[in-house]
């Protein structure tokens, strides 16, 4: 069996604004990555990152040492899919979710952020859940540290 591991450690170049990285222990997509001008007294450089967390949407701070004992920075494997969207439980929150190969996946819940909950019932409202209107959602979901989370809803336009 083949492990797949959740985190790499990337150098100070592969961390970019936008991406996602560990600030504090915490998964968050960065707002703020720069190198610090000014080195500190001891000539080492540093990284100064700032970002929301993925999962409740707290900004995080940090600066960190980059030259003296510098290994790497967390970063976590992230992979976006796109899916069709079936059928939204409003009791439980879980979505169905059509997959490109025709497959019904139904292990993707909105409970994680009530924005995201909300967001897709707007556009199913919007829709509606009559299906003769031929309109389709796409949902993108985010897996990040072996959780999932709604990070989109569009319509799609090959329907």
């Amino acid at each position: 069996m083949v492990e797949t591991t959740l985190v790499v450690q990337v150098q100070p170049d592969g961390v970019r604004k936008g991406s996602y990285c560990f600030v504090r222990g915490n998964v968050c997509r960065l707002d703020v990555c720069d190198i610090l001008p000014k080195a500190t007294a001891n000539g080492n450089r540093r990284l100064h990152i700032k970002g929301k967390d993925v999962f409740t949407g707290k900004i995080y701070e940090d600066t960190v040492n980059v030259t003296a004992g510098f290994h790497g920075i967390d970063v976590p494997v992230v992979e976006k899919k796109t899916y069709g969207l079936m059928d939204l439980d409003a009791e439980t929150g879980f979505l169905s979710l059509l997959t490109e190969s025709g497959d019904c996946k139904e292990d993707v819940g909105l409970s994680l952020n009530a924005d995201e909950a909300t967001l897709v019932s707007q556009k199913w409202d919007t829709v509606g859940f009559d299906l003769s209107n031929r309109f389709d959602l796409r949902v993108t979901v985010l897996s990040i540290m072996g959780k999932e989370l709604v990070v989109g809803v569009e319509h799609d336009s090959e329907a």
